[in-house]
């Protein structure tokens, strides 16, 4: 599955503040795009994430080094304290709420971005 392919524009948070800010303080209705993120390695813990000052909810999928789907959260709360992936994970590809399904994204799936 390539994300491109589906339509669907890839911003990478690359610096360390836009890794830090992720959707924080975003308003959904510009949230029409996958953020992507990439970890220093591939754990569980150095990939959870929280939702605090996210003000709409948002689908997770967390994918290992092959860019293997090993999770998909969907529809996050806002201000959920911790999210922490049932496998480690190497990359995180934070969605619209809904648009896992949507796109048929199942555990073990491969995505290319």
């Amino acid at each position: 599955m390539e994300l491109s392919e589906l339509g669907l524009e890839v911003r990478e948070a690359e610096s360390f503040l836009s890794k830090v800010r992720g959707l924080m303080f975003r308003k959904r209705s510009s949230f029409n795009y996958c953020l992507l993120f990439r970890f220093r390695g591939e754990t569980k813990s150095l990939s959870a994430i929280h939702s605090f000052f996210v003000f709409f909810k948002f689908d997770a999928v967390f994918l290992n080094s092959d860019k293997e789907v090993v999770d998909i959260r969907e529809k996050i709360r806002p201000f959920t304290p911790s999210v922490i992936p049932c496998k480690p994970s190497k990359f995180l590809l934070e969605l619209p709420p809904g648009k896992a399904s949507e796109l048929g994204v199942k555990i073990g799936d491969k995505i290319e971005f």
